[in-house]
């Protein structure tokens, strides 16, 4: 990801108000990592019983079921880590952005997001509600490995030197 292309989405960022509040408050900042710390709680927290799910775990659980509960509480804890995580990087944008370990994390956020589009145009997921969704195929064992792989590899990257 090279800084140049998204250059004017940095600027933006950086001149955000919450930029300012942020580089003045260091109350604000706390509350800022701590929103992003919960939100990836709450994503990562729904997805690995999801994704386990996926791969075969716990069948007596109906797999629609399992999507009920845990795909509205995996969408608020990415919104809180998007919004929080924004703001986190309009502090210094153009140095994150060039951190290799940033670039990387961004990729495979990127990743699992196409795997989870890509899993919602599956037919026979559309349809967990219609049948009895307690065994699991391939392509969703495949969804919930790479997701796995991708959500592991994110959080070991967040805590990566020089990123916040």
């Amino acid at each position: 990801m090279p800084t140049d292309i998204i250059a004017p989405f940095l600027e933006w960022l950086s001149a955000l108000p919450a930029a300012r509040m942020l580089a003045a408050s260091p109350f604000a900042q706390g509350a800022a990592v701590t929103l992003h710390l919960f939100g990836a709680m709450l994503l990562v927290g729904a997805l690995v019983p999801m994704n386990l799910r996926l791969l075969g775990f716990w069948k007596a659980a109906a797999l629609g079921d399992v999507r009920r509960v845990l795909s509205p509480v995996a969408l608020a804890g990415l919104i809180i880590a998007v919004l929080s995580g924004l703001a986190l990087l309009s502090q210094r944008p153009f140095a994150i952005a060039a951190v290799p370990a940033f670039q990387a994390k961004m990729a495979l956020i990127a990743l699992a997001g196409v795997n989870a589009l890509a899993l919602r145009l599956v037919p026979a997921w559309r349809l967990l509600d219609q049948v009895d969704s307690r065994g699991t195929i391939s392509r969703f064992r495949t969804a919930g490995l790479i997701s796995l792989v991708c959500w592991f590899g994110v959080l070991a990257l967040a805590r990566w030197p020089g990123l916040f």
